[in-house]
């Protein structure tokens, strides 16, 4: 997979971005937001159409984000429509946008700094911009009303990635003129567009070039010129033909028909992110956990790294970690910016060159610029121990807006927000000892109660497989114990330092170094044995520093993680077992999957656009380890 590059832009006279390589601007000198207004949203039947909406929710799709101009008039417009009809079936603002060559954020905070009255909504987006990496981005604005997905690449490329009944109400077919960008306008984008189209939708296009008219003829469309804005004089709109309405409503496969309720069986990250990211679809949660407080097992360290885990080359599995890790963040910042009570520190993480071979791999990887240097930077031993605010011997990446945070009091601290949500209610010291399957559901056993539930999440980490209807998922429980540690000279330490394993800035007096990893442990209890293991292998990779004889061990965490042979997690629904659904095998790396798969799922179950595509979703289901 070949790295995303930055658009190159340039102001004209006017203060209008203009595209170097297509010699076309983003929006027109004679006003950008009039042009949206007339083209896109007017020409749309916008803002009229979502009171007429019966879905929860309206899903536009862009073929070129830009400025993102566009996203913002819609947010705009969709922000007034909720607050003068705060009882209309419709709720959530879905766009999806497709752009190959992102505006840095510099250039974007230029370009959309003409837009004044826009002003509120650009800083948003500015904040939550994503660095140019391939894929899907989610962004969440307006506490849930408004969700952007930012496709990145080449919209051939991406759109087969879309579900076919990832379905769309309006399409702002929008994008550098076809005489400027004829690699875009292809056969296949069209039918891409006809095959998302809702048997409603309507789409707009600012041009009536003939290969754009003959191309939504051909796809299916039926089109109609009307007249164009400003000095341009027509344009183009079209809408799904009434002969193929009733087709695309019957062929259209349906995700599954939204729930109103469900039970998860779970008490940690997995769990309380899945039920957080349902509730606010409106659908009820029954949590069962088996202890007597959540974040009792593999989620309740006190300090975790949130960061991505980058190749050399970008891979789908590196690619997903940047998905997952720029979602989480925005994530966990909105928790912590609505009061909740949990330690969180985005100060970077140098994961340091200590080993030859870890050196030569970030060296293959600063020469093939494969990651955007706004994700990571290449750092040599000084500006690694300038970083850190300590004395450091090697080289290595550092990526600025990781950093870290504490699972187990952001699960307590998210669980207290969830019970005063309407429609949450917990069970403690509930564990689950079987699982039957029945008619309309499922029979949960404990051994003091037995439930009923329609619709069941197993989300029990290493657990999972001691029940029988999920015991053939490759699920391994691995040991690990993490270290808290005292250092009198490391106390200065400023950002997460990775090696073979990872030191944590102090929180509370004490640093957390782990983490151990034995696939043959039975029993999750802490050792002086693993004590001393971590704090040799963190002297080892650090090269000895005389700081290093210091290290006191003050106390310690063991847990089993759930770790899977391929290293991907599992979610999704379990092909063979109606209305079972599973989030499991998370490894280490719960707190950076977690709110991103919560929210693949919360999505499935509700049967609203998904914030991933259908390469990325197969490569986490369940079903991926059937033979047959």
């Amino acid at each position: 997979m070949q790295p995303l590059s930055n658009a190159r832009i340039h102001f004209n006279q006017q203060g209008a971005p203009v595209a170097s390589d297509f010699e076309d601007i983003y929006f027109s000198d004679e006003g950008g937001l009039g042009e949206t207004d007339y083209v896109f949203l007017q020409q749309n039947g916008l803002p009229e159409r979502w009171l007429q909406q019966s879905k929860t929710y309206f899903h536009v799709l862009e073929t070129g984000f830009g400025t993102g101009a566009n996203f913002l008039v819609c947010w705009q417009r969709f922000q007034q429509f909720r607050a003068q009809n705060p009882s209309a079936p419709c709720q959530r603002l879905y766009f999806s946008s497709v752009e190959k060559f992102p505006i840095s954020a510099t250039d974007l905070q230029k370009a959309l700094a003409c837009h004044h009255e826009l002003a509120e909504f650009s800083q948003a987006l500015l904040e939550a911009y994503p660095p140019a990496v391939a894929g899907c981005h989610r962004l969440v604005f307006a506490e849930g009303q408004v969700i952007l997905d930012l496709w990145l690449g080449d919209a051939n490329d991406l759109l087969p990635q879309f579900p076919t009944d990832h379905q769309v109400d309006a399409i702002f077919l929008d994008g550098f003129a076809p005489s400027k960008n004829p690699e875009m306008w292809q056969v296949s984008l069209f039918e891409q567009l006809f095959r998302l189209a809702a048997p409603k939708c309507t789409l707009a296009t600012f041009t009536c070039a003939g290969i754009v008219k003959r191309g939504l003829q051909q796809a299916g469309f039926q089109i109609k010129k009307v007249k164009g804005y400003g000095r341009k004089r027509e344009m183009l709109t079209a809408s799904v033909p009434a002969e193929h309405q009733l087709e695309k409503a019957h062929s259209i496969s349906q995700r599954t028909a939204a729930i109103s309720h469900i039970t998860i069986i779970g008490g940690g990250l997995a769990a309380l992110c899945s039920a957080a990211a349902l509730l606010k679809r409106g659908i009820k949660v029954q949590l069962l956990c088996a202890d007597a407080d959540v974040a009792q097992r593999a989620s309740h360290n006190r300090q975790g790294a949130l960061y991505p885990n980058l190749t050399v080359q970008p891979t789908a599995a590196s690619l997903l970690h940047c998905h997952a890790f720029h979602y989480a963040k925005q994530f966990y910042q909105h928790y912590h910016a609505i009061g909740l009570d949990f330690p969180l520190q985005f100060c970077g993480m140098l994961h340091l060159a200590t080993t030859a071979h870890l050196a030569t791999r970030q060296q293959k990887m600063a020469a093939k610029a494969s990651w955007p240097n706004n994700l990571v930077n290449f750092v040599d031993a000084a500006e690694a121990s300038s970083l850190a605010g300590i004395a450091l011997q090697h080289s290595g990446i550092f990526l600025p807006a990781a950093g870290w945070l504490g699972p187990q009091a952001f699960c307590q601290a998210l669980l207290a927000h969830l019970q005063q949500q309407q429609g949450f209610e917990v069970r403690f010291n509930c564990h689950v000892t079987a699982l039957h399957p029945l008619a309309t559901g499922w029979q949960i056993e404990t051994a003091e109660h037995t439930f009923n539930a329609e619709h069941l999440l197993v989300a029990t980490g290493a657990d999972i497989g001691q029940l029988a209807p999920l015991a053939a998922l490759p699920v391994n429980r691995v040991r690990g114990q993490v270290s808290h540690v005292q250092a009198p000279e490391i106390s200065p330490l400023r950002t997460v330092i990775c090696h073979k394993g990872y030191l944590t800035p102090a929180w509370q007096g004490e640093h957390s170094v782990g983490a151990t990893f034995d696939r043959d442990g039975q029993i999750a209890q802490t050792t002086t044995e693993d004590d001393q293991q971590n704090i040799a292998e963190l002297q080892q990779q650090l090269g000895q520093p005389a700081w290093s004889s210091a290290i006191t061990a003050i106390s310690a965490k063991a847990a089993f993680r759930a770790t899977v042979p391929d290293r991907l997690p599992i979610v999704g629904q379990m092909a063979a077992l109606k209305n079972l659904w599973v989030m499991t095998g998370l490894g280490a790396r719960g707190l950076l999957y977690a709110p991103l798969l919560a929210e693949l799922l919360a999505c499935q179950l509700s049967a609203e656009p998904l914030p991933q595509g259908s390469h990325a979703i197969a490569q986490l289901a369940a079903n991926r380890f059937n033979k047959d």
